[in-house]
This record gives structure tokens, sequence and C-alpha cells, in this order.
């Protein structure tokens, strides 16, 4: 009688072939779940920040989204700044809080540090009065790898492009 099955040779040599080839495609998928993570989170602020701007000309006055905790990489809150102090206080009215998923580092320029606020015109504008513009930037967990940014331009208005992130901007 022949008993049917594998040798342990079999088995030892499929096991090999499958470590090689997980070992030559798994870092080749991190950096695709990298990606994805990024355009998601991305994705997600501009859709926020699309929001801030809706809800600042229907309702006819400042809405402000500013970062949770003080760093963009937490989260952000989009609120009605009554105050027009470009923070979120006691009273205020929250509209909408996100918190991205897995984001290694979101890095802001200046500008937009500590919050960004649209008037009744849908026009980014500081404290002052004055234009508000600025980059968020998206870093990659591999370093040397595409990051993503969002960008403000002059009038309030965001677009997302692939860029590669200066080393210093991210923190390892």
């Amino acid at each position: 009688m022949r008993c049917r099955g594998f040798t342990l040779i079999e088995i030892m040599v499929a096991l090999a072939v499958l470590a090689i080839l997980l070992a030559v495609g798994l870092p080749a998928f991190g950096g695709l779940i990298d990606s994805q993570r990024m355009d998601s989170n991305a994705n997600s602020l501009l859709r926020s920040i699309s929001h801030t701007r809706t809800e600042a000309t229907r309702r006819n006055r400042h809405v402000t989204m500013a970062p949770l905790s003080g760093d963009w990489s937490n989260g952000w809150t989009i609120f009605i700044d009554a105050n027009n102090n470009g923070a979120l206080d006691a009273g205020e009215t929250v509209l909408h809080e996100e918190q991205p998923a897995r984001v290694h580092h979101v890095h802001v320029n200046s500008p937009l540090a500590s919050y960004l606020r649209y008037n009744a015109q849908g026009e980014s504008e500081l404290l002052n009065g004055g234009f508000q513009s600025g980059t968020f930037s998206f870093c990659p967990h591999e370093p040397g790898a595409t990051g993503r940014q969002v960008i403000i331009n002059r009038i309030g208005r965001a677009r997302m492009q692939a860029a590669d992130i200066p080393a210093a901007n991210c923190p390892v």
C-alpha cells in the first residue's frame, strides 16, 4: 500500500521558496501601504479644508481649523471662531474633528502652524486680515520616499501633490 503526502524535504523546499518570495515582496508592499496611507490622510485633510471653507461661506462668518494638541500629526478640529483668536475656546461651536490614521509626521510651515482660518468670502486669512497660504507636508515612513503636500494658495484653494519632503522636516 502506497501512502500519499509530502516528504519532509518537499515541505522544507516549499517553505524556503515561500520565505524567499516574502522577503522580496514585503518591502515593496510596505512602501505601497505607506503611499496609500499618505494619500488617504492628505485627502482627509483636503476634505476638512473644503468643509472649513464651505462652512465659512455658508454661515457668513469666520471658521477655523486648528491642530489637536498643537500638532497637525494628531489631527485637527473645525470650529466657529467666535472671538477671532484662531484657537478653540470654551463655548465655541465645534463643527468637526478628525484624527488621521497612523501619520508619521505632518510638517507645516509657519503661516499654518497653529490654525487655518477662512472668512465669509471663502478666502484664507490671518488674524490680522492678511492672506494666509502655506503647505502641509506628509512625511513618508521610509527616508527618501516621496511624500505628499497639501498646498493652500493665496485665495485659500487647496491642492495636493506628491513631492520630496526634506529630511530636516521629517523627524525620525
